[in-house]
């Protein structure tokens, strides 16, 4: 299946993967900090942020209707001198009948049926998907739209803290912070990076993903911001579905951290929750309608807008990580739903997005990903937010 896409990639006409940059949507950027079990402050309205890392071409326009993309690596280019293969005559139904088993034109597919039943679950949400292959190919609904990043970048800070202190003065720290997402630990492991200003420069300089910026992650201290932060136009914490799920992809490839390093931040994220226990779980909403041998062999890190830390425009739900497949082939995978009234809709829908993507992709037909009650809401799983909260 890989194989067959990273062919078809090679002929289409390939977009900057992350050239379409943080905040070009449009919205306002919120600045949320949110408290140690993910409840946040009260949303400050702020101006869409420039990239941190200006690029050196004018991105491309986005396209005025939201459409499933494929994208390739931007350092994946075409040899100028090779002629290309001449096109066989034939109609434009063979052609389209040519390419209707290929990869990327059956994820677009899969991808407008989840957008559809996003709209009849949860009709105010809005949603982003990234599928990322080893190669760095892209495959993503709307991947590149600058999202706040609540706690789903906190293994991006965990991998800085390690490249500049070490497994051991990280270790005490993990547990808590990437597993139960406590967030005085998370930002414990910021102070362990060297502060806010050393997280942006990692991310920027070693993940390479320069649309993903930590703003401030104010608990116990509240001088933990960037040396720019302004308080009256905040830039907020930012990311985006394709530069997560890049993250996972490099960081599986073992290309961010030394060996050691790499291989305790990989534990420390399967050990992540694979399932969910209760309706109110929200940890482990990626992995949980999968095989159970494809969940406990994934890692992956959710973060999360709840409804009593905020009003309805502010709630979503991410999480993302590597998925592996029985054959041990694998890709990432990063999902979000934001902005909708029925906080139990939000995480059903990311549930179901995992489980049929990674059932495409693993060619797995058998594999039901539905389940009974489906897309009905229930008031009494989320009672405070029939109330605003």
């Amino acid at each position: 299946m890989f194989r067959r896409a990273i062919g078809i990639t090679a002929v289409l006409l390939s977009l900057g993967m992350l050239a379409v940059a943080a905040g070009c949507d449009g919205d306002p950027v919120t600045v949320l900090e949110v408290s140690s079990v993910e409840l946040e402050a009260a949303p400050t309205v702020a101006p869409t942020p420039l990239p941190t890392a200006v690029p050196t071409s004018p991105p491309p326009t986005m396209p005025a209707t939201p459409s499933p993309t494929v994208e390739e690596s931007p350092a994946a280019t075409l040899d100028p001198t090779v002629e290309p293969t001449a096109t066989p005559d034939r109609s434009a139904e063979e052609f389209l009948a040519s390419l209707a088993g290929e990869f990327h034109f059956l994820l677009a597919e899969e991808y407008e049926d989840l957008a559809e039943i996003s709209e009849e679950w949860n009709p105010d949400s809005q949603i982003s998907i990234a599928v990322v292959l080893p190669d760095e190919t892209l495959h993503g609904y709307l991947p590149t739209e600058s999202r706040i990043s609540a706690s789903a970048v906190k293994p991006l800070w965990a991998a800085a803290a390690l490249e500049a202190a070490g497994v051991e003065a990280v270790r005490p720290l993990a547990y808590d912070a990437l597993i139960l997402s406590d967030n005085l630990a998370g930002g414990r492991l910021i102070d362990v990076a060297g502060g806010v200003d050393a997280v942006n420069n990692w991310t920027r300089n070693v993940a390479r993903l320069p649309y993903t910026r930590l703003e401030a992650w104010r608990f116990q201290d509240p001088n933990r911001v960037a040396g720019d932060f302004r308080p009256e136009n905040p830039l907020g914490n930012r990311t985006s579905m394709a530069e997560l799920a890049l993250f996972f992809v490099r960081l599986y490839k073992g290309e961010l951290l030394d060996p050691d390093e790499s291989a305790a931040l990989q534990h420390w994220l399967l050990d992540t929750s694979h399932t969910l226990n209760s309706p109110r779980d929200l940890d482990g909403v990626l992995l949980d309608r999968l095989p159970p041998q494809v969940a406990e062999s994934s890692l992956h890190k959710a973060g999360w807008l709840r409804p009593n830390c905020c009003p309805a425009e502010y709630r979503q739900m991410i999480d993302s990580g590597v998925i592996v497949l029985p054959d041990g082939s694998w890709f990432a995978l990063a999902i979000m739903s934001a902005r909708g009234e029925f906080y139990d809709l939000t995480n059903q829908w990311v549930s179901l997005a995992a489980c049929r993507i990674y059932a495409f992709v693993a060619e797995d037909g058998d594999l039901v990903c539905e389940r009974e009650g489906d897309g009905v809401h229930d008031p009494e799983i989320w009672p405070e937010a029939e109330t605003g909260g």
